[in-house]
C-alpha cells in the first residue's frame, strides 16, 4: 500500500480498519493502535471478530455482507450501541463510539474499511472549537472597542466621533452640530496634585457629562483635556447656546479628587453643518478655532 496514503491514515483522529473479503484484517491504523493498546502487527491477518469480539453478532455480519456484495454502506451510532472496540486503560468507561462500512475497491481486491470514531472526543473537540470561536469574537469586541474607545474615560474617541461625523455627512438633509470643549485648569491640576489625579478628574468630568448626552448623540475625547459633543438635529445659534448654558451649569459643581475640592470651566466653540463646513475636518476645525476664541475672551 502507499506509504504516502498509510501516512495519512497513521495521523487521523479516527480508527481506521481495513478488512479483505474474508474479514481479515489487512490494516489497522495507529489511532486503534493507541485506542486499544494493539498494534497493526498484533492484529494484522486476523479476522475482526477474534480481534473485536463485539462485532461476531448477525447483524454485524449482515453490515459486512451486504457491502462486499452490494457496497451498500453502512452506519451504527453511539445512540443505539454503547462502544464497538474496546478502550485499553483500566478503570475507565470505554467512551461512545461511532462506527460506519463501506466497500472499497484497490487494485483490482475488495475490501471493507470500518471508521471508528470517539463521539465523546468529536464533542470535546466541538467545544474547545466554540470556545476558541468565542474568545476569537471576544477578542475582536475588546479590539474594536480599543479602538473606538478612550481608554482612560471608556468613552467614544477622536476615530468614532470621526467616522460618525463622515456617517452623517453621507446622509440627504443631515442636521447637526459639533461642540468643541476643552478644560480650563486642568494643567493646573496636574502641576499641583499630580498625573494620576489629573486623569481621575477627566474620568470624574466624562461621567459627570455623560448625563447630558442623548442616545442619538456623540460625547468622545479627541486627547488630553479636549472633547467634542456631536448632538443631532440641530444647527441654530438658539439651541446652540442652551447646550452651552447646560455644559456651564453642570461645571460649577467642584469635582472631589483625592478629598480635595477642584474646580475647573470649559472654553467650548461650535460648527453646524453645513453651514461651517461639508467634511469632519472643516467642522472640526471650525469649532476648534472658536473654542480659541472663546478661552481668549475669558482671559480678557
Amino acid at each position: 500500500m502507499n506509504n504516502l496514503y498509510l501516512s495519512i491514515v497513521n495521523q487521523l483522529d479516527n480508527g481506521v480498519i481495513l478488512l479483505d473479503d474474508q474479514l481479515k484484517i489487512f490494516m489497522w491504523n495507529d489511532w486503534l493502535a493507541r485506542y486499544t493498546g494493539k498494534s497493526e502487527e498484533d492484529v494484522k491477518g486476523l479476522r475482526i471478530t477474534e480481534v473485536i469480539p463485539r462485532l461476531d453478532k448477525n447483524i454485524y455480519a449482515y453490515m459486512f455482507s451486504k457491502a462486499i456484495l452490494n457496497g451498500q454502506r453502512s452506519f451504527c451510532s453511539a445512540a443505539m450501541h454503547q462502544y464497538f472496540v474496546e478502550y485499553s486503560y483500566k478503570d475507565v468507561k470505554p467512551p461512545r463510539q461511532n462506527m460506519g462500512i463501506r466497500h472499497l475497491e484497490f487494485e483490482n481486491k475488495i475490501y471493507l474499511m470500518i471508521e471508528i470514531h470517539d463521539v465523546a472526543n468529536h464533542y470535546e473537540r466541538i467545544q474547545k472549537l466554540n470556545k476558541s470561536l468565542q474568545d476569537s469574537i471576544e477578542f475582536t469586541k475588546r479590539l474594536k472597542r480599543f479602538a473606538y474607545y478612550d481608554n482612560l474615560t471608556n468613552i467614544p474617541n477622536r476615530k468614532f466621533v470621526t467616522d460618525r461625523l463622515e456617517g452623517l455627512i453621507e446622509k440627504k438633509e443631515a442636521v447637526f452640530s459639533l461642540l468643541f470643549l476643552d478644560l480650563n485648569g486642568f494643567k493646573d491640576v496636574n502641576d499641583q496634585y499630580g498625573h494620576v489625579q489629573g486623569d481621575q478628574l477627566l474620568q470624574m468630568f466624562a461621567e459627570r457629562f455623560n448625563r447630558l448626552v442623548r442616545k442619538q448623540d456623540v460625547f468622545a475625547r479627541l486627547g488630553g483635556d479636549e472633547f467634542v459633543l456631536l448632538v443631532e438635529n440641530i444647527n441654530s445659534v438658539d439651541e446652540i447656546e442652551q447646550h452651552i448654558l447646560g455644559i456651564n451649569n453642570l461645571m460649577q459643581e467642584p469635582f472631589e479628587v483625592d478629598d480635595k475640592f477642584v474646580s475647573v470651566t470649559a472654553s467650548i466653540g461650535y460648527a453646524c453643518f453645513p453651514h461651517d463646513g461639508i467634511t469632519s475636518k472643516q467642522l472640526l476645525n471650525t469649532a476648534d478655532r472658536r473654542m480659541y476664541m472663546d478661552k481668549k475672551n475669558a482671559k480678557l
